[in-house]
């Protein structure tokens, strides 16, 4: 039924979230069955299973503040991916009715030039962001890969095999795992780094494109509600029956309740995702803010580059979340002020009272929340950069203080 439907204007929003989630068992549209429920526990796994090795890292090294960062940072990594496919996988009905109210908006909207051409503005706003995070992940996750091998191939193909049957002092990995690197051979070090790849990359496409599906699904909300305020700004311009009054307003009532169902829908799916990731990654930003000045302290220049693209990437994954529920929020709150704009003056007087209350209803904004706990917009960003940056001073000085001691 919903591929009968599917369209070019769905797919120029949709078609890439489709592509890879079905891979994953996590499109919402698609049936659960034995297979997607398969193809989901196993990119769960592969998740579950590098964590061992990153814990192993952590608590059997002997290294500085800085590596234990980092061992932290790709622990974080798997614990977000896990979370997230988690969330997309049990709220897959709801965010389904999202997508299949979308679908019939596209249909609907083939003969209206006006509301397509809005639509299509917010459907470009989150193609955008899709694809230059897709291309982000991808050109990041295989100059990284190079990068490693280039390292290791003179150990890989060209150790003498028979030096202590091959063994290695110091193999590079995707993500480190402490002292058990010195302890392994040629064979060993291949198949890690193959399993580590595969798990980076799964991980890489979860946690972006999961994100982008939010911000899509997010955009497309905040364009309907734009196009409902379009029409409730021009449907008492024109003098009419006060019958024809009060279909064209029931109308427009009826459509304000299913886009208030629908905001429901993603608040139900994505509040306790956003409040996990907005909370990670404002400690993360801290530690890694501290491992940049720990990295430049020591003239780790390499590394320090490194630290700074990952907390890059962490912003830019703030925003998505804060900037979507900023939207949305402005978005909502110009029905309001659309309603107030409108020539209501002009209607029956039983219909005025009916705006008025349609007034106090719509108020309200649509605002996304992090677990029920705090609204996100962009006040929320600008708290994230304040409490990282205060965490970073006080860890700074926490370690100097040790250090002298």
């Amino acid at each position: 039924m919903t591929d009968k439907r599917w369209n070019d204007d769905v797919a120029y929003v949709f078609y890439t979230h489709r592509l890879f989630l079905r891979v994953f068992g996590l499109w919402p549209l698609q049936t659960k069955t034995m297979f997607t429920k398969l193809r989901w526990g196993l990119s769960t796994m592969t998740q579950l299973v590098s964590l061992p090795l990153v814990m192993i890292g952590f608590f059997w090294s002997d290294q500085d503040a800085g590596s234990d960062i980092e061992y932290l940072t790709h622990f974080t990594g798997p614990s977000l991916a896990i979370t997230k496919s988690l969330c997309l996988f049990v709220n897959q009905e709801k965010l389904g009715m999202n997508i299949n109210a979308a679908i019939d908006d596209w249909i609907s909207v083939e003969d209206n030039e006006k509301a397509k051409r809005i639509m299509k503005k917010y459907a470009t706003r989150a193609r955008i962001l899709t694809f230059t995070l897709l291309y982000s992940v991808f050109g990041c996750f295989f100059a990284y890969i190079s990068v490693i091998l280039f390292i290791n191939v003179k150990q890989i193909f060209f150790t003498d095999k028979n030096l202590a049957d091959g063994n290695v002092t110091q193999w590079m990995f995707i993500f480190p795992i402490g002292s058990l690197s010195n302890l392994i051979n040629r064979k060993q070090y291949t198949m890690i780094m193959t399993f580590q790849a595969v798990e980076v990359f799964i991980q890489s496409l979860i946690l972006c494109v999961s994100d982008c599906l939010f911000f899509s699904v997010t955009m497309h909300l905040s364009g309907q509600i734009n196009v409902l305020k379009n029409k409730i700004a021009v449907f008492a311009h024109k003098p009419d029956t006060e019958t024809n009054y009060q279909k064209k307003f029931v109308e427009l009532l009826n459509r304000h309740s299913e886009l208030t169902k629908l905001y429901h829908n993603l608040e139900d799916s994505f509040n306790i995702y956003i409040l996990i990731e907005l909370v990670m990654n404002t400690i993360m930003l801290a530690f890694i803010g501290l491992r940049i000045n720990i990295c430049l302290n020591k003239k780790y220049y390499a590394e320090a580059i490194k630290s700074t693209c990952i907390a890059n990437y962490i912003l830019i994954n703030s925003l998505i979340f804060t900037y979507g529920g900023e939207f949305l929020q402005q978005d909502s709150e110009d029905i309001f002020h659309a309603l107030y704009a409108a020539s209501w003056y002009t209607l029956p007087l039983a219909l005025m009272k009916d705006i008025q209350f349609t007034m106090m209803k719509s108020n309200i904004p649509f605002r996304l929340t992090g677990g029920k706990f705090f609204f996100v917009n962009r006040e929320t960003m600008m708290n994230i950069l304040k409490t990282a940056a205060s965490y970073v001073s006080v860890l700074r000085i926490a370690i100097e203080k040790y250090d002298d001691q």
